[in-house]
């Protein structure tokens, strides 16, 4: 719309242009005929008498060309700058709820994780495998049950329990699980944080990172301790850690769940950050674990301009029930539409 006014408004200018100086060209036209009707006296009379009239009409012509310049190209003018006020509202709004969507359709999607850990882990089968007594029975029967759970959860890369000093004593997945076996996972930091929690109701919840363990596959691992008897203020007796398989799943919201048409998409990159600013998911490959300089000036949405073309559009979780969130974002930078590439799709010479 606004290069189609920008078209309009550039053919009145000129259209006005032209007539003012049609104008001047009959206005001397007619003083010159004014002078030769002097020149010819008696005779001349009668011409003078219409050289004069076309005089008065040109002034007349050149005070409509002045107040339709002045009125219609003006009111032209105040029209795009309408439309460039509606472009940058309406662009942004639209790709600032798009943003607030793809990020709250993933923390959502993640609050279900934390139900599933805390409640997984007062799973009869495990508390039971650590305990002192506990055979290899009670072991194997833990491990086939992280496997049975993990086979109806695609969205975990693995679900991996350990015993109170840390070792590994099962995993779900079978393609890990022989070489997890027995492992110490004392340093890991998801082990760590679950043995330190206070009771059974809480979780613990660290950052996007490369599983060492599962051949550098990008995960999210929430954990909470295995106690005694399954009770939340039972004796700790081991922990559950279960990794969300954060490689696809997150590639799903921004590529899947974005769902943009194919031009759109080829000038729009769809990013998830973390609370730090890291680029933890992007339709850009280059762009994952680099840091986004987001400007959003401590709002939680907004969209800006970069000056390189680009219109930014933020918004940060809102969190889901008692899950905050991590403080993540999900952005949007597009370029925008160039005037002669519309100008081009609309066969309009500049």
């Amino acid at each position: 719309m606004r290069v189609v006014m920008d078209g309009i408004s550039g053919e009145l200018q000129s259209y006005s242009n032209s007539n003012l100086q049609i104008v001047k060209q009959t206005k001397l036209l007619a003083i010159n005929a004014i002078i030769e009707a002097a020149r010819a006296g008696d005779a001349g009379k009668g011409f003078a008498v219409v050289a004069d009239e076309v005089q008065r009409l040109a002034d007349r012509a050149a005070d409509i060309a002045v107040r339709f310049q002045d009125v219609l190209v003006g009111r032209i003018s105040l029209s795009r700058t309408m439309s460039e006020t509606l472009v940058d509202e309406m662009e942004g709004v639209r790709l600032i709820d798009l943003a607030q969507s793809l990020v709250q359709l993933i923390v959502r999607n993640l609050y279900e994780r934390t139900a599933d850990v805390r409640w997984w882990a007062t799973d009869t089968a495990f508390w039971q495998a650590l305990e002192a007594d506990a055979n290899s029975g009670a072991l194997a029967f833990a491990a086939d049950r992280l496997a049975t759970i993990n086979k109806f959860y695609s969205v975990y890369a693995d679900l991996v329990l350990t015993n109170a000093q840390g070792r590994v004593v099962a995993s779900a997945n079978g393609a890990y699980a022989r070489s997890l076996m027995g492992a110490d996972f004392s340093r890991e930091a998801w082990f760590r944080a679950a043995r330190g929690l206070a009771s059974g109701d809480d979780y613990a919840v660290g950052e996007v990172t490369e599983s060492a363990h599962h051949g550098g596959q990008d995960v999210l691992v929430y954990s909470t301790a295995v106690r005694a008897g399954g009770r939340s203020n039972g004796a700790v007796l081991g922990t559950l850690g279960v990794y969300f398989d954060w490689q696809n799943q997150g590639l799903s919201i921004v590529e899947t769940e974005a769902a943009l048409p194919p031009k759109v998409a080829e000038r729009t990159e769809v990013m998830l950050l973390d609370g730090k600013g890291r680029v933890i998911a992007s339709t850009r490959a280059q762009s994952l674990f680099t840091t986004f300089d987001l400007r959003h000036e401590n709002r939680q949405r907004g969209s800006y301009y970069d000056g390189q073309g680009n219109i930014i559009a933020f918004a940060q979780t809102l969190g889901y029930q008692e899950y905050d969130g991590l403080g993540w974002w999900g952005v949007v930078l597009q370029r925008t539409e160039q005037d002669d590439t519309i100008r081009q799709a609309l066969g309009m010479a500049r």
